[in-house]
């Protein structure tokens, strides 16, 4: 049996949480959250990707490559068959909910409260 990458596309928020903008997110996500693009050059892009799946950390994308989920939908899946990573999702709500405006981005949640880290060296940052 042939297995096939994961990944999600979230235009719809799930219930239990609600962001400044009162879209709902879910409550089951881990503590911290990875922010990218398919802007980031892949040489940065994989070490993201590396740590955030050593940690168990989700890895969340924006939008659509040229509004196209055919186009969306190769890249995520050479990007994982390539580099054997799971568990890219596209979310832009998650991205709101943050206020996230740059990328990379980690996401280090306590309780209600957060703090965002910014740039390339994110994936050296310890749990």
């Amino acid at each position: 049996m042939r297995k096939l990458p994961l990944f999600s596309i979230n235009f719809a928020g799930f219930s239990h949480y609600t962001s400044r903008k009162g879209y709902a997110i879910s409550k089951r996500t881990a503590r911290n959250r990875l922010f990218l693009s398919s802007s980031i050059p892949e040489k940065t892009l994989l070490p993201l990707l590396k740590s955030a799946q050593v940690k168990g950390i989700p890895v969340y994308f924006n939008d659509l490559i040229d509004n196209s989920m055919e186009k969306t939908a190769r890249y995520l899946l050479n990007l994982m068959q390539k580099y054997q990573v799971a568990g890219i999702q596209i979310d832009p709500l998650r991205f709101d909910n943050y206020g996230i405006t740059q990328i990379p981005a980690l996401v280090k949640r306590c309780g209600k409260d957060f703090d965002i880290l910014y740039g390339a060296s994110v994936a050296l940052v310890k749990d």
